[in-house]
């Protein structure tokens, strides 16, 4: 229905996203180097829900790290919060290169599903 590809990261070339590999489009924008923000998947899942029965407050520092299954936003404890979409799947590519990732959560919410919304820049 409009997208092609199984959601893995094999889908993805080995190219850097800057050097016109099909990474997501052919702007020739550097997207390693690119802030975005996005809400988070499975967050009732991973372990600080899991472990706390609550979520984050707004403005708590996080990190994302790919944890060998998925690209994962941590706060600086190490707690996993939750999964970056599959849409950012080029950030592994881009963690292997030397990027690192950080940001702030902006906003939670527990109801009707436990939610966290993130902004994240390259650092």
């Amino acid at each position: 229905m409009g997208s092609t590809g199984t959601g893995s990261f094999t889908d993805y070339s080995k190219r850097k996203p800057t050097d016109g590999g099909n990474t997501g489009g052919s702007s020739g924008k550097d997207k390693c180097g690119q802030a975005f923000e996005c809400s988070l998947e499975e967050v009732s899942r991973c372990f600080y829900y899991l472990n706390t029965g609550n979520l984050p407050t707004s403005g708590t520092e996080v990190t994302v790290f790919f944890n060998g299954v998925r690209i994962s936003v941590e706060t600086l404890k190490g707690e996993e919060i939750g999964y970056l979409p599959t849409k950012f799947n080029y950030i592994k590519l881009c963690i292997d290169d030397g990027f690192k990732y950080a940001g702030v959560i902006k906003s939670t919410s527990l109801v009707p599903t436990p939610s966290v919304f993130v902004d994240i820049v390259p650092v």
